[in-house]
């Protein structure tokens, strides 16, 4: 066990109500994907006022800072995500949402604020560090393709970054616990829509018409059916998260959508949700003449944490996480655009536990009523900063 750097530690604690604020500021005003134009602008402002260099508009409207140490080194490069989800909030909280239908129902204004404050650390560190560090603000991380976009505008090169890491909070984790596993960690994450088109008529003559709802719930429940084809010990989900037809009682309707995502740790897995998804199909379109359009997408792989680097990571940050290192089992079908940066360089990626007794903080992750505890922003600042600093063998 390590014990904590005193300047650290009292840096992170002077840091403290800042890192709050900028907190609940960003929770105030949040931004969706594509659209994190004053978040980005919030970043600026803040490394502004620290005087360090960055480029905006990187992959949209993304922003990279850069820390040079005194000696030369390696680069690690830091990425926190910034966008928000269309949730409509009601925590109730004093600092709740002031954008209608947009929250930040995934942590990204924790991710942000704490990548600011460690920001703030390791720029009192220059004189003691051996290499730089690169501070990824990346937008559109929610499906919208924002690591590939930072990725496609160079963020891994200018310096060359030779280590990555970043975080998520999770609520399935208590507060002052963190996962730090080796080896991928997420899944590959798909997404799907399916258009099913009949012929609308009378609620009262049904002979007359032909019903996409009867078709809808059929694959509704023959798409649930898949995973019984794939084994019990691999980790997998086909969840169906919306189904519309419709809009009055008496008029069957001429289109029924169905909407879900598809989690695999397995590309054989993978393929085999997509191969079935697409007969089952094209299989009760033809059984209750209906005709259908699939739609089917997502590229991201599952973030890999590479082994050296990731267990230096964990013996590193261990004495700050008192209450252990665990597994997180719920992050594991869980899709993340860090993986975009895991498969190119040695990666780490922290799930970081912000839950406590209060059910009000264990709402998951995507809920209306998410509400983390605010004190996960001591342990991200303190874990990221401590394994920059160690790789930089600046403490």
């Amino acid at each position: 066990m390590l014990v904590m750097d005193k300047k650290l530690k009292e840096l992170a604690k002077n840091f403290r109500e800042k890192t709050i604020e900028n907190r609940r500021h960003l929770h105030r005003h949040p931004e969706l994907s594509l659209h994190e134009k004053n978040t980005a602008d919030f970043v600026m402002k803040n490394l502004d006022e620290l005087r360090i260099n960055y480029k905006s508009n990187v992959g949209g409207y993304g922003v990279v800072g850069l820390i040079e140490g005194a000696h030369k080194g390696p680069t690690i490069m830091i990425r926190a995500d910034m966008d928000a989800l269309p949730v409509n909030e009601i925590t109730g909280l004093e600092f709740s949402s002031e954008v209608e239908n947009v929250m930040h129902a995934c942590g990204h204004d924790i991710h942000t604020s704490n990548l600011i404050a460690v920001a703030s650390i390791l720029n009192k560190y220059r004189d003691e560090m051996h290499g730089s560090v690169k501070l990824c603000f990346q937008p559109a991380e929610e499906g919208s393709g924002g690591a590939l976009a930072m990725i496609n505008d160079g963020v891994l090169e200018n310096p060359k970054v030779d280590y990555a890491i970043g975080m998520h909070i999770e609520p399935s984790l208590k507060i002052g616990t963190a996962s730090i596993e080796v080896g991928p960690i997420t899944s590959y994450p798909r997404f799907f829509s399916i258009k099913l088109t009949g012929n609308g008529g009378h609620g009262s003559v049904p002979y007359k018409s032909i019903d996409p709802i009867v078709a809808g719930v059929r694959l509704y429940e023959a798409l649930n059916s898949i995973s019984k084809e794939i084994s019990p010990l691999n980790p997998n989900v086909l969840q169906v998260c919306a189904f519309n037809a419709g809009e009055a009682a008496a008029i069957i309707p001429d289109v029924c959508e169905i909407m879900g995502t598809i989690r695999t740790h397995y590309v054989e897995d993978k393929e085999l949700f997509k191969k079935r998804l697409y007969e089952m199909t094209k299989s009760i379109a033809e059984l209750f003449n209906v005709e259908y359009e699939i739609k089917y997408w997502g590229i991201s792989e599952p973030v890999i944490n590479e082994e050296k680097h990731t267990l230096l990571a964990a013996e590193w940050v261990e004495d700050i996480f008192e209450k252990g290192l665990v597994q997180s089992e719920s992050f594991k079908l869980a899709g993340e655009d860090f993986s975009r940066y895991s498969v190119l360089v040695p990666s780490t990626f922290l799930v970081v536990g912000c839950s406590n007794e209060d059910p009000k903080t264990q709402y998951g992750l995507h809920n209306a009523k998410f509400n983390p505890d605010e004190n996960v922003l001591d342990y991200g600042v303190l874990a990221l900063s401590t394994i920059a600093l160690k790789y930089l063998k600046a403490i």
